[in-house]
């Protein structure tokens, strides 16, 4: 049996396919353990390091998520300014026209 690749980095330090490819291998790792017999090191190890793969991942897709809403919250707030003065400048401009 292959033995999975692990960098001394995981899963903080990787980039986001590297920790994919672990997950990948790990996952690959526990179906083929799963079905050997005299099997020394147990699926439990594998699955630990595919959780911490998975659990970075998350955490790094939440992050983007956040930073994405916060940015979107600000140009909202933006764009809302941007609404009230037009509509400012449009009663303006109905007034002035009326006289």
């Amino acid at each position: 049996m292959s033995k999975v690749n692990i960098p001394n980095n995981y899963p903080k330090g990787c980039s986001d396919d590297s920790i994919k490819k672990v997950v990948e291998e790990c996952q690959t790792k526990i179906a083929t353990v799963n079905y050997a017999y005299n099997v020394v090191l147990g699926t439990s190890y594998y699955a630990t390091i595919a959780e911490q793969g998975n659990a970075e991942l998350n955490r790094r897709l939440s992050e983007r998520l956040i930073t994405n809403l916060e940015k979107s919250s600000k140009r909202q707030r933006e764009l809302t300014w941007t609404i009230i003065i037009i509509g400012g400048l449009n009663l303006v401009l109905a007034f002035l026209k009326l006289f």
